[in-house]
This record gives C-alpha cells, structure tokens and sequence, in this order.
C-alpha cells in the first residue's frame, strides 16, 4: 500500500501539470474551483404539480376579428362581453430599432411626450379628461423596441370620447418645448440615482456585454443623448413613422366589430398613409471568449451576478426547447437554480433564468443576489447548473413537472382576454402562423429530454459564456479571477487598471502548460518518476498522467496568474484516491504540493519537454 501511494503521489504530480493546463484552458471559458460533480438539492420537496388536464393540449382559441381600412390600418377586433369594459391599444410598427446611434431614445421620447399636449389640449386638460372619464391613456416605446404604442381603456359608454381623445394625442402631438425640456431635465436628474442602483448597473453593463455596438445592447440614455434630441427630432420621428399603413389597432372588450369599424372609419380614416423607411436589423455580433466583466462598486455588502449566452430569433425551431430548458434550470421557485442556491445553499433570496428572442437574436439569462461572502461558491453553483444541463439529460419526473408549469401558466393567461389580443398582436409582428397559440401547448409537450441537453449544448457554450458581477472590487475581485479573466469598471462605466483588477495572466501560464512534461515526486519511498501529457479538450483543460499503477484524470481546474489548483482522481490497487494539487508555474518548471486526506502531503517538480 506504501509503495501504491508513492507512486501515487507522483502521478498526481503529473496531473498538477494539467491542472495549469486545464486552469489556463478553463480560464477562457470560466475556471472551476474545487466543486462536487453535481450541486445537492437535498431538504428542497416539490409539494405540488401544476394541475393540467390533458384537454389543455387540445384547444383552439378565440379568434379576433381582422379588417383593413383603405388607409392600410390594420385592425384586430376581440369579443369579451363578461364585463362592460374595453381595452384598445395603437401598435406603431417602429420604436427604438428605427433610431440611429445619433438619433437613439428618439422613438421613446415621441411615445413619451404625445400625452404632453395637442393643438387643442395642454397636459392639464389631457389629464382631467382622462380623469373624468375613468380612463387610463398611456404611450410608450423603447431604445431597442421594434414597435410603439399607445394604450387606452375605460368603460363600454365612454368609448366615442376616450376614442376621440385617444386618436387626438396620436395624430395631432404638439411636443410643447417647455414640457419637453421640463422632461429632459427630470430624466437626466435620474441618471445619477440609476447609477446607484447595483440592478441597473448590472442590466447596463449586461446588455452591453452581450450585444456590443449592436442596438439590443441598449439600456439607458447618457446626459449627452438626452440633450441631443429636440421637439424638431420628435415632429420628424412621429411624421415619419405614425402612418396607418405603420400601424395595428387592436381592442378587446364589450365591444361589437362592425360598430367599431364603422367608428374606426370616421376617426382615422382621413389619416393619410404614405411611404415608411424599412428599419434595418444588423446581425448580433458572435460573443468572444468567456470573461467576467468586474462593476466596482465600493461598499457593497452583496454581489449580483448576471450569466449569459446568445440564443435564438423569435421565429428559430428551437424555440420551445429553449424555453423547457429555461425552466428546468431557472424558471422559478421549482426550478435548479432557486432550489440549489437558495434551498440548498442559503446563498440568496432566490436565483432564476430567463430567455428572450426578438427579430435578433435573444440572450439566455442567469441571475442572483448573494452575500459578498458566498460570491465563490455561488459562481461554483452557477457553473455546475449549466454544466449539469449540458452533460445529463433531465429525469423524467423533474421534466414533467416542468413541462406542466409552462403549460398551466399557459392555461391560466387565457383567462384574460388582454392576453389573447397580445398574442394575435405578437403574431402579426413576427409573421406566425395562423395556429401557432392553438398549439402552442402540444409543441411544448413534444419537447423531449434529449431536445433540451442537444439545445443546452448548442447555446450553452462554456467557451463562450459572459458573466457580469456587480460588487466590491476589494472583496471579490481575486474570487472572480479564479474563475477566469476580469475585468473592471467603476460605476461610470470607465475601465478600472490597478492591482485589485488586474487580468489573471492566466492565458499565458495556460499556454506553456500545454505539452509534455517529466515530473518528480518526493513520495515516502523516494523520488518517483512520471509523465503527464496536458491537452485543450474543448473548454476543459485535460491530458492523462502515465505512472506505473496506470491513468488518473484531472478535473476542476483553476488558475490565478501563475498560481495553479485542481482536483485528481485515480484508481489504484481497487481503491479510489481523490487529491487536490496546488503549484506555481515558472516558465518552463512547475513546482508544488499534492494533499489527500489520511495521506502526507507530497512535494513535486516537474520540466516541460521540448
């Protein structure tokens, strides 16, 4: 047994070298520290099932009437007589996507400022007749919308002047100088407040992360951008792209279709339609390596942590399968992430994900909230949720169960008919076939295990994978560097250069681990020679170690400049030895220790072969 663990021990200085190695090769993708296989669920009981009668998969659901005026306004028309109220909305085909970098939060100030004033009404009076009438009228777009919108509803009797009023801050906005600059103001006064928010600053530099220069990064208008737009921008904005032939109108309630056309026909019938600029979509840029994007903010008692992959465009086949694979790891409180992190753990008030897809391409998303100090085993836990999803495929019970919720919340949103005209609305948008919420359920249902580990592999890539932590740079910033390349901004979004966020240099370590090495090991019976040969396996760092009682395998690779730990295992003489190995690497030598428990710990060099 002596002479098994000294051999032992010097395959397991072998193996050091490949911890370098795999530090090195797992620092672009997100180095792991010392983790089990799998993070424990233990204590956490899924009480319930979603209750989902079969006949949910079978339905087929309302449909709203659909017409065109002359002009070219689309109109959706959606009967719901269970109460004496109505609900209408003018979709302006351009929002924000339609802006220039130079022209950017055009589209959302024109929405913004239509509840400002008319030719014959000021906000005041605006306000008071909302008021009077019990009615709600709100506009709004976004700085990467596709579309615009302006929204009303109030009861069935008052629908001729809450209609009048509505069509009257659509076709006739004033954008009073006054009221614009007031907003202006107000809005640059909050810039300073988002700044001290750790949720904003982490969506901010998230979306800047994921999308570049590309429009979909846009989260917030700087002072300067602010500044730059004027009511003569917004005239020519709302002229150019408010057209009938640029527009849905769509109204659900106690309402009866040809009454509605008729009154659609006199009040925007004279709205004159003409040509409007297509709005071009640039490609969403491929990510490039892993990295781990540092927002120093000083103080700060806890760290929020943002995970992300590219994914899909709305209309991509893969759609569905994404969504089941978004449920199974974070889609709430019975999924992976909340029962790990929170359940398990103890780490935070609960952990999610979420996936978007546009007419560009969405992003898959990880998020939570944890105490500083738990920072490193919360990024461990992340990693290992998104390695499981890759690696093994979902059980049954645990698919099933998610499969149920997306279904019965499906069920559950058709009680509302706002959410039946949303979805005939989002069907015009993105070109959807005919049937496409008919049998929404059945395309969920036919998601299988295997459909969510082949798209978790696909999207999912670990080479690829963006995290974006918002924290104290002095307590966290050696923790992320263990997990991979840093780096740092301060609150401003400026880029931060000093010790405390420095790169790990672990790129550089990584590349001269690679190769063949001939290590020694001071084992109890003498000097023990072996032979590791280190390789790039994907985004995992691993190789073989050659010793005389036979292979070992290295696994859990991290790396910090040119310090390096990871995990080995083997099996000798029918017994199964796990050992962590911690080193320094030095051009080309490596030295360093090998620990196990109930063994004494081992010294070893090593020289890589030429």
């Amino acid at each position: 047994m002596k002479k098994t663990i000294s051999r032992f021990y010097g395959m397991l200085g072998c193996v050091l070298m490949l911890t370098a190695l795999a530090a090195l090769c797992v620092s672009p993708a997100l180095a792991q520290g010392q983790q089990p296989a799998r993070p424990s669920t233990k204590g956490a009981v899924i009480k319930g099932k979603a209750p989902v009668s079969k006949d949910v998969l079978k339905v087929k659901l309302p449909k709203p009437y659909e017409t065109k005026l002359a002009n070219g306004l689309q109109v959706l028309i959606l009967e719901d007589h269970k109460l004496p109220t109505f609900s209408m909305q003018m979709v302006i085909l351009s929002g924000g996507l339609a802006n220039s970098d130079e022209q950017v939060g055009t589209a959302q100030y024109t929405a913004t400022m239509l509840r400002e004033g008319t030719k014959t009404r000021d906000s005041k009076k605006i306000s008071e007749q909302v008021d009077q009438l019990g009615a709600s009228l709100t506009a709004n777009s976004g700085l990467a919308s596709l579309s615009s919108s302006v929204s009303a509803s109030g009861l069935t009797d008052n629908f001729d002047p809450i209609l009048e009023l509505f069509a009257d801050v659509l076709l006739n906005p004033s954008f009073p100088a006054d009221d614009f600059n007031k907003l202006k103001q107000r809005n640059i006064a909050t810039i300073r407040l988002q700044r001290a928010q750790a949720g904003f600053l982490a969506f901010e530099r998230f979306n800047k992360v994921m999308y570049g220069n590309h429009p979909g990064g846009r989260a917030a208008l700087s002072a300067e951008q602010i500044n730059r737009i004027t009511p003569d921008t917004l005239k020519a904005f709302h002229a150019t792209y408010y057209k009938p032939n640029n527009a849905i109108f769509a109204i659900v309630g106690d309402v009866k279709p040809a009454e509605i056309v008729a009154k659609l026909e006199k009040t925007f019938g004279a709205w004159q339609r003409g040509d409007v600029p297509a709005t071009t979509i640039p490609s969403v840029p491929d990510l490039g390596p892993a990295k781990i994007t540092l927002i120093d903010r000083p103080g700060s008692v806890q760290t929020n942590l943002l995970v992300g992959a590219q994914t899909i465009t709305r209309t991509d086949p893969d759609y569905f399968a994404l969504e089941m694979m978004n449920q199974v790891i974070g889609g709430g409180a019975s999924a992976r992430l909340f029962l790990n992190l929170r359940e398990d753990k103890g780490y935070t008030y609960g952990a999610y994900s979420s996936v978007s897809s546009f007419k560009y391409r969405g992003v898959f998303q990880a998020n939570t909230e944890v105490r500083t100090d738990v920072t490193k085993g919360s990024m461990e836990e992340l990693r290992n949720e998104l390695k499981r999803i890759r690696e093994e495929k979902v059980p049954a019970e645990e698919f099933e169960r998610a499969q149920r919720t997306i279904v019965g919340g499906w069920a559950l949103q058709l009680e509302f008919p706002q959410s039946v005209l949303q979805n005939a609305i989002t069907s015009k948008i993105y070109n959807l076939p005919a049937d496409y919420w008919d049998t929404y359920p059945q395309k969920i249902a036919a998601v299988t295990p295997d459909d969510v580990q082949r798209v978790a592999q696909k999207y999912l890539d670990l080479n690829k994978l963006q995290i974006v932590a918002v924290g104290d740079a002095k307590k966290i910033a050696d923790v992320l560097k263990e997990f991979g390349p840093v780096e740092a901004f301060d609150v401003e979004g400026k880029p931060l250069r000093g010790p405390a966020t420095a790169a790990t240099g672990a790129t550089n370590a990584g590349a001269d681990i690679v190769g063949t090495w001939q290590l020694t090991a001071d084992t109890p019976d003498g000097a023990m020679q072996l032979k590791a040969v280190i390789k790039m396996n994907g985004t995992e760092l691993g190789g073989t170690l050659d010793t005389p009682l036979g292979l070992a395998q290295i696994t859990n690779g991290a790396v910090n400049g040119n310090d390096v730990k990871f995990r080995i295992k083997g099996d000798f003489g029918g017994q199964t030895i796990v050992a962590d190995l911690t080193g320094k690497l030095d051009g080309g030598t490596l030295k360093g220790q090998i620990n196990a428990d109930g063994l004494p710990t081992v010294s070893f060099t090593g020289k890589k072969e030429k």
